[in-house]
């Protein structure tokens, strides 16, 4: 086809004006498809992957040409913020919303929670049945994980078997309760294989903010990270919590006791 030649000449690796990106020039190239109407268009789109291409009629209504730009940049959208596999929020969304919600609890001194989560022994799975069988408990859990969640909470694969919840206005106790269900309900499926069933579980690590120390992303992920590393050690499919951050504004001179510290914030953080 032309259109393949002419991509082919242009992407050379000498002249790799496919990859070039910001400030780098760029070229409009438009070419006349007589009798095509838009419904064909979007199905040969769709089967050919030209989703970068712009239609515009050259008489009649424009309107339903730039509705379907809206549509796909609203695809692009969603896809910049989504896991392509289980449909749950990505790395990215992460980062940012769990920061806004940091900022928030700052503000507001009100709770909000972060679990993250890691299917036990999922190389097995995958070693055993194979990655098809793999990306089904993947999604099977993301599901369980995102009915888990309300409107204004979030739930996102951070990567690989690894997932994420982020309760806003949440404390502990409220929070355990929620994983509990949600690890038991995992504990509980059965996933069948080649004519084999078999059970997967996961570990938690579980943390707490209320706003009261300073705190970003990557402090919270790491306690949480930490508490996830203990369940882990501790012989998988458990939940563990961590220290709770903003612990460190009692006294140190203070005669209350550490692990009444602890109960102490953590009263304070449901």
């Amino acid at each position: 086809m032309e259109l393949n030649a002419l991509q082919k000449e242009l992407c050379t690796k000498a002249n790799d004006f496919c990859m070039a990106s910001g400030p780098e020039p760029a070229l409009w190239l438009f070419r006349v498809f007589q009798g095509v109407t838009l419904q064909q268009w979007k199905d040969m789109s769709s089967r050919l992957d030209l989703k970068q291409w712009l239609t515009l009629p050259i008489d009649g209504d424009a309107y339903p040409h730039l509705k379907q730009v809206q549509v796909s940049l609203e695809h692009l959208a969603y896809q910049t913020d989504h896991d392509p596999l289980t449909g749950l929020a990505n790395r990215r969304a992460f980062d940012r919303i769990l920061d806004i919600e940091i900022e928030r609890s700052r503000r507001s001194r009100s709770s909000v929670t972060l679990a993250i989560l890691d299917l036990d022994d999922f190389k097995n799975v995958n070693d055993t049945y194979g990655h098809l069988v793999g990306d089904e408990v993947l999604t099977t859990f993301s599901r369980m994980i995102y009915d888990t969640t309300r409107r204004y909470d979030l739930a996102a694969r951070l990567g690989g078997e690894e997932f994420a919840l982020v309760l806003s206005g949440t404390g502990l106790i409220k929070a355990r309760r929620v994983l509990g269900r949600l690890m038991n309900s995992l504990r509980e499926y059965v996933f069948t294989a080649e004519g084999h069933s078999f059970s997967v579980t996961c570990s938690a690590g579980l943390t707490c903010y209320k706003g009261s120390v300073d705190m970003n992303v990557k402090q919270l992920v790491n306690l949480a990270d930490s508490a996830l590393y203990k369940a882990k050690e501790a012989g998988k499919d458990r939940l563990e919590v961590s220290v709770i951050p903003d612990i460190e504004l009692v006294s140190k001179d203070t005669l209350v006791q550490a692990n009444e510290k602890q109960f102490l914030f953590g009263k304070m953080a449901e």
